[in-house]
């Protein structure tokens, strides 16, 4: 089957030129012929018209010398029309005797002859008969030009397919051209945009851009579910420890102070929303595009929820570092459309990196007020800091400073999560005398609204 199959297929140029090419020929030659054929009609028309005007004219010029009894004159008005080219022969005859007679055998000899004939009588009443006239006209070179005509246009129709095989290979030759650019595509998609090919064809190239559209489509499909797949696995992971933690807090709530056991807690909790967010940012229909803004949050407590952080840092340093946290409050509690769980990561990821750039202790202070529409965090503190050109760094391409093991993830986790909240974040440091970061975010603009204000609030503190 394969041979078979093989014979029977043949090259887009080939297949399109040889269905082509014999109907442009079959086309060109019907509509020669027909033209041919039109012209030939019209011009033996018009000889026809001009032979029967001549046929008269002459019939009236001998019909007056043989009115005479002229015979010669006759004679010779004959033998100059004869002349023409047009007359086969010229046969005249009168009651007596035979003026001018036809040679039989020539005449037979040619085609497309035309015969007129009349008698030629005295008087218009025909009473009195004086001679017979027949004039033979030769149109054969009629049908010869028709012929020649007709080969003219064949040659010229010929010639105008030669030169369409010609222009239409060249066309079938960057169409089988795009075509394998188009397979490559298909067989081997390139990652890199740059290597699309160059078509020369609009709709080659709108065929082209889909299927690279489409490949893409289905590579980040298909990343996505790898993705998930990893969220689900780590997200269960962290779950579990995350039980076992809380179980055994539960079993020794007995023996931990109140700020122990809220802040021991707090940070169980937050284990468990980030393995949440891990689930949910990474499920198809939650993810947030660029093409796409996030889902708008509800307002949160700032000071509640800052207030929590502090305390857990706190409790974290206190016997295990040379490290002091402390809060300062310098405005009244304000309202920010930000996820509880994402602020507190970014303020936990902050304190983090000032904590890490402390290796000997010092003190980290959390300093909270609100101007205008817009709530400003300031984080200082007085550890080994960083020169200006790494802080335009880590602000431009991120990074980490001072760590050994440090990626600058939780950094840029937390810039981008406050700008998607329509907020900014500003590093000021000094090499050996320390770092501030400051957090600015918009605050909510119906703070007025004292009744949802303190429901929040309650809500806040529930899920805390």
């Amino acid at each position: 089957m394969a041979p078979l199959a093989s014979s029977r297929t043949r090259s887009i140029n080939r297949y399109f030129l040889g269905l082509l090419i014999p109907i442009v020929l079959v086309v060109s030659l019907s509509i020669s012929a027909l033209f041919a054929w039109n012209d030939y009609q019209t011009n033996k028309a018009s000889r026809l018209e001009s032979q029967r005007l001549t046929f008269e004219t002459f019939a009236a010029v001998i019909r007056q010398p043989l009115i005479q009894g002229s015979l010669i004159e006759a004679r010779i008005r004959a033998e100059a029309l004869a002349s023409h080219s047009q007359i086969g022969c010229i046969e005249i005859t009168s009651p007596s005797e035979t003026i001018k007679t036809c040679n039989r055998g020539k005449v037979s000899l040619n085609a497309g002859l035309n015969r007129m004939d009349t008698d030629l009588y005295f008087s218009e009443d025909k009473s009195n008969l004086m001679g017979h006239l027949a004039i033979i006209f030769d149109n054969s070179d009629l049908l010869a030009n028709t012929w020649k005509n007709l080969g003219k246009n064949v040659v010229g129709f010929v010639l105008l397919t030669v030169a369409l095989f010609l222009v239409l290979s060249v066309g079938f030759t960057r169409i089988r051209k795009e075509l394998n650019e188009l397979m490559k595509i298909l067989v081997s998609p390139s990652d890199n945009p740059q290597k699309m090919p160059e078509f020369k064809i609009s709709e080659f190239l709108s065929l082209g851009n889909s299927l690279r559209h489409q490949f893409e489509v289905s590579k980040a499909a298909a990343e996505a579910k790898a993705a998930l797949d990893v969220a689900r696995h780590v997200a269960h992971d962290i779950r579990s420890p995350v039980v076992s933690l809380q179980m055994a807090l539960h079993a020794a709530q007995t023996q931990l102070d109140a700020q122990t056991k809220s802040a021991l807690n707090n940070s169980a909790q937050r284990i468990s929303d980030i393995a949440n967010d891990v689930l949910t940012n990474h499920t198809p229909a939650n993810r947030v595009s660029e093409a796409r803004s996030p889902i708008q949050q509800l307002p949160m407590s700032v000071c509640l929820a800052l207030n929590e952080m502090i305390e857990e840092k706190a409790l974290l340093c206190k016997g295990t570092s040379n490290i002091e946290v402390t809060g300062i409050f310098e405005s009244e509690d304000t309202l920010v459309e930000m996820r509880i769980s994402d602020f507190k990561r970014v303020i936990s990821n902050l304190i983090d990196n000032s904590m890490q750039a402390m290796p000997i202790g010092g003190r980290i202070e959390i300093v909270y007020s609100k101007k205008n529409a817009e709530c400003c965090i300031l984080i200082k503190d007085n550890g080994i800091g960083m020169s200006a050109e790494v802080v335009r760094d880590v602000l431009e391409k991120g990074g980490s400073y001072g760590k050994p093991c440090g990626k600058g993830i939780g950094f840029q986790w937390a810039k981008q999560k406050i700008e998607q909240g329509k907020g900014r974040i500003l590093i000021s440091s000094e090499k050996g005398v320390g770092t501030n970061i400051k957090v600015i975010l918009p605050a909510f603009a119906d703070l007025s609204q004292r009744q949802f204000h303190e429901v929040r609030l309650s809500l806040v503190t529930k899920e805390a």
